[in-house]
């Protein structure tokens, strides 16, 4: 293990790309984003205490705020990343442009790579942003999850080595 843990790489790919093109994803974290703004309380009119379960009105609110803090953690992950990664990412993920016209868009940044391996670099400099993002906005896991998939190779090989007695500093 170097310096900074291993992750499956394609795996995290497919997180990210999964995460903008899934309809529950990030599209309907743009539709919550405080799109019905601030609704006012519901109050309980049959004047039996108790006859309400909860108010919907705020727990709705806390939702589209959430929604709010997702989407802002969404667009600085997409910032801290490289020019020609914000332009993949914009144009791409989050206008959903198809592979055409986002290359129309974004040629002058790629250089001499393909399309597909800076279509996977943005992914992946996306996946590293957001997670640090998001964890120091304290988003909302269900609504904002993180993307790096860790290997776990070196887990089961140190649950392996102890259930066979191999501890390190025992002889």
């Amino acid at each position: 293990m170097g310096l900074f843990p291993e992750f499956n790489e394609k795996k995290t790919i497919q997180n990210v790309r999964e995460f903008f093109s899934n309809e529950k994803r990030y599209p309907r974290i743009c539709r919550n984003a405080w799109m019905d703004g601030i609704k006012s309380q519901v109050n309980d009119v049959t004047g039996i205490r108790g006859s309400r379960k909860g108010n919907g009105s705020e727990k709705m609110m806390i939702y589209y705020a959430e929604c709010a803090r997702a989407k802002r953690a969404v667009e600085k992950a997409i910032s801290a990343c490289s020019v020609g990664s914000q332009d993949i990412l914009n144009w791409h993920y989050v206008k959903q442009l198809t592979v055409v016209e986002t290359k129309l868009h974004i040629n002058h940044h790629l250089g001499h790579s393909t399309f597909k391996d800076a279509d996977e670099v943005a992914c992946l400099e996306f996946a590293e942003a957001c997670d640090r993002i998001s964890m120091q906005m304290n988003c909302n896991l269900e609504i904002l999850p993180l993307f790096l998939d860790f290997d776990d190779d070196d887990e089961k090989a140190g649950t392996n080595q102890e259930q066979n007695g191999n501890k390190t500093g025992t002889n």
